[in-house]
C-alpha cells in the first residue's frame, strides 16, 4: 500500500504538498520571528543561565560554568556554550541568548517533519511540524534561554532515527515489512550517530537525555520481537524464553554498547575536566542533588501530584492540547486493529510509547516543572498529526465528533486566555490589557475551521494549523512583551548604573535573584538579613556602591545609615505587597525626603 503520497486537499494537490520543508521552514520561522520581541529575562531561570554563558565569554574558561563567581552545578555545558557562541557572534543581549533555543525548536520541526512523511505522508508530517511549532509551550521554550528546546531536538532526533528501520521505511524504499520478518539491526554507522546526539544531549541536561530515548527504544523494539516470537498456546515458562529472547533481539537490534561508547566519547571529556577542575565538587552537586535530589524529594517548591504533567499539558499545548485526548484515543484503537498496515501500526506504536515514557516518567518525579515532559511534545503533535489528516480528507470528516469537541475546548480556551490576562490587570498587570486580545485569535480560527469544515471550501486541518501558528506567535511575542511589564527589577538595576554615571557596584541585603546578578553586569555581593552590619558597611565603601533591599528590609538598615546615603531608586515589583529600594550616596536633604517618602508609599 502506498503511504508517501499524499491526500490532496479538497481533491486537487495543495502547493504546499509539493515543497514541504521550504513551507515548514517558511512557516515557523516567521512565527519565532514574530515572537522575538525585545523584553528582558523573564524568571530565575534564564539570567542565570545568561549570566553563566557571559561568564565564560569574559573569563575564556568554557570549561567550570560560574554564577556571581560561584560554581553552578545545576545544569552540565552545551547550554552555556551555545549561548556563549551566540554571544560571540552577535553581540552580549537576550536575543542572542535565546537563539539556541529557537534553532533546536527549528531541528525538532525538521525532524517531525522527516517522520511524519516517512512513516504517514507529506501531509501529515507537515502539519505534525507546524502542530509542534503552535502549541504554547513550545512558543514560550523557543523563545527562552533554557536547555529544554535543546534537549528536546536532540532526544527526537534520537527517538526518530532509531525507530525507522522498524517502522519499515527506509530512505529508499517504501515497502512494509511482513510482521513475522526477523528484525534487522541499526548500521553502525547510525547507531554511533544516534549515540552522539545523545552525548550532546547528557552534555545539555544529564543521563536524561540519553536513558529517555533508550527508554522508548528498547521496550518498543522488544515489544515488537516478543509480538513475532509469541506463541499464545507457549506456558508461562515458554512464554518467559520468549520475553527474554525478544530483549535480546531488542539489544541486537540498537546496539547499545555503540551507542553509549560514542555517547562516551562525545560527553565524558568535559565532565572529566569539570570534574578535575573543581575537585568532584561539580559532579557531586550535579548528579547527587539535582538528579537524584530532584527525583526524591520536592526542590525549590516545584512539586505536584501524579497528574501534574497531563494536566500541565492540556495548558502548554494548547490549542491543541483540545485535539489531543480523543486523539489518544483514536491512534491507540488504529494501532490496535489487525487490519491496519504494519507500517502505520508501528509508527503509532512508537510514537503513543514516546508519550507515555517521557509523561510517566516525570509524573513519578517528586519535582515537577511543566517543561520537564516537554520531549514528549513532538510525540503528541505526531499522534495529533496523524489523527487529523486521517479523519479529515479530501473535504470528508470521518469523526465530526473529534473536530466538534475540539473546536469547543479551543473556543473555551481563548476565553480563558482573554479572562485570565484581564482578571491579571486588575491585580497589578498594569499596561496588559490589550494582551488580552489574543484571545480572540483561538475563537476566529475555530469558527473558521468549523466553517470550512461545513462548507468544504478550505481545510479545517491546515485553518487549524494556522491558528496555532497566529495564536503562538502572538502569545509570546507582542502580548508577551506588554506582560513583561511586570518584570521590574531590570529597569531598576538599570536606574542603579545611571545613578552612578557607570557601572554600579551593586549589592543586595535579604533580596537576590539572578535578573539582578545578570543586569547588574558584575559581582553582586549577597548580605544575608543577620549580615545588617557588613551592608551598610559595604554600602559605606565607594561611591559607586548601591544596595538594593526590599521595604522591609529597609526599614531595618534606615537607622544606621551611612551619612550621605539614601533611597536613590524604587520600584514596585507586581504581585508584590512592597517596594524594591535602590540605596545609594545622595545629597542629605534627597536623603530625608527619599526616607519620608517610603514611610507614606
Amino acid at each position: 500500500m502506498e503511504r508517501t503520497r499524499p491526500a490532496p486537499l479538497n481533491g486537487v494537490d495543495h502547493p504546499l504538498l509539493r515543497t514541504p520543508l521550504v513551507a515548514v521552514l517558511l512557516a515557523s520561522v516567521v512565527t519565532l520571528a514574530v515572537g522575538f520581541a525585545p523584553m528582558p529575562f523573564w524568571d530565575e531561570d534564564e539570567p542565570r543561565f545568561a549570566a553563566i554563558a557571559r561568564t565564560m565569554l569574559e573569563t575564556g574558561d568554557w570549561v567550570v560554568p560560574m554564577y556571581n563567581d560561584t560554581l553552578a552545578v545545576d545544569k552540565p555545558v552545551l547550554m552555556h556554550w551555545c549561548m556563549a557562541a551566540c554571544y560571540r557572534l552577535f553581540g552580549v543581549s537576550e536575543i542572542p541568548a535565546r537563539l539556541p533555543a529557537a534553532i533546536a525548536t527549528l531541528a525538532t520541526a525538521w525532524a517531525l517533519l522527516r517522520a511524519g512523511t516517512r512513516w504517514f505522508n507529506t501531509r501529515t508530517g507537515i502539519v505534525a511540524a507546524l502542530v509542534w511549532m503552535g502549541c504554547l509551550l513550545v512558543g514560550i521554550e523557543a523563545h527562552a534561554a533554557t536547555p529544554d528546546a535543546i534537549l528536546t531536538a536532540l532526544t527526537a532526533w534520537m527517538t526518530i532515527l532509531a525507530a525507522e528501520p522498524l517502522v519499515g521505511l527506509a530512505a529508499s524504499s517504501t515497502s512494509e515489512r511482513r510482521p513475522d520478518a526477523p528484525l534487522p539491526r541499526l548500521d553502525w554507522a547510525r547507531a554511533a550517530g544516534i549515540g552522539a546526539l545523545g552525548g550532546l544531549a547528557v552534555l545539555c541536561k544529564g543521563p536524561v537525555g540519553f536513558v529517555g530515548p533508550l527508554a522508548v527504544i528498547l521496550p518498543w523494539v522488544a515489544a515488537l520481537a516478543w509480538g513475532a516470537r509469541r506463541d499464545p498456546a507457549a506456558s508461562i515458562g515458554g512464554q518467559a524464553r520468549t520475553a527474554i529472547a525478544a530483549s535480546i533481539d531488542a539489544a541486537r537490534y540498537a546496539r547499545p554498547l555503540i551507542m553509549t561508547l560514542a555517547m562516551l566519547a562525545v560527553a565524558a571529556p568535559w565532565y572529566v575536566a569539570v570534574g578535575l577542575r573543581t575537585g568532584g565538587e561539580w559532579p557531586a552537586g550535579f548528579f547527587l542533588v539535582h538528579n537524584v535530589g530532584r527525583f526524591a524529594a520536592p526542590m525549590e517548591n516545584h512539586s505536584g501530584g501524579i497528574f501534574f504533567h497531563v494536566l500541565a499539558m492540556l495548558v502548554g499545548f494548547y490549542p491543541w492540547s483540545c485535539f489531543l485526548p480523543l486523539s489518544i484515543v483514536l491512534a491507540t484503537r488504529q494501532a490496535t486493529k489487525a487490519e491496519t498496515p504494519t507500517m502505520e501500526r508501528r509508527a503509532l506504536g512508537i510514537i503513543l510509547f514516546w508519550m507515555l515514557v517521557w509523561v510517566g516518567t516525570f509524573s513519578l518525579a517528586a519535582t515537577k516543572l511543566p517543561n520537564y515532559v516537554l520531549p514528549a511534545y513532538p510525540a503528541a503533535a505526531m499522534v495529533v498529526a496523524a489523527t487529523a489528516t486521517r479523519l479529515v480528507d479530501r473535504g470528508r470528516i470521518a469523526f465530526p465528533g473529534w473536530l466538534a469537541n475540539g473546536l469547543g475546548w479551543v473556543v473555551f480556551g481563548g476565553i480563558a486566555t482573554a479572562a485570565t490576562v484581564l482578571v491579571a490587570g486588575r491585580y497589578g498587570l498594569e499596561g496588559a490589557t490589550p494582551a488580552a486580545l489574543v484571545g480572540v485569535v483561538p475563537l476566529a480560527g475555530a469558527a473558521a475551521c468549523w466553517w470550512g469544515a461545513r462548507s468544504g471550501r478550505f481545510d479545517p486541518v491546515m485553518t487549524m494549523v494556522v491558528t496555532g501558528l497566529v495564536y503562538t506567535a502572538l502569545a509570546v511575542g507582542p502580548a508577551a512583551a506588554r506582560i513583561a511589564g511586570a518584570n521590574s527589577l531590570p529597569p531598576l538595576v538599570d536606574q542603579a548604573h545611571r545613578h552612578v554615571g557607570g557601572v554600579a557596584r551593586l549589592s543586595t541585603y535579604g533580596q537576590n535573584t539572578p535578573n539582578v546578578v545578570y543586569y547588574a553586569r558584575g559581582h553582586v555581593n549577597e548580605w544575608r538579613p543577620e549580615q545588617a552590619d557588613e551592608a551598610l558597611a559595604d554600602l559605606a565603601s565607594g561611591e559607586d556602591r548601591v544596595l538594593l533591599v526590599t521595604a522591609d528590609a529597609y526599614r531595618v538598615l534606615e537607622p544606621r545609615l551611612p551619612p550621605g546615603s539614601g533611597i536613590v531608586g524604587r520600584s514596585r515589583p507586581r504581585f508584590k505587597d512592597g517596594d524594591f529600594l535602590l540605596l545609594g550616596k545622595v545629597a542629605p536633604s534627597t536623603a530625608r525626603q527619599a526616607a519620608a517618602g517610603s514611610v507614606t508609599r
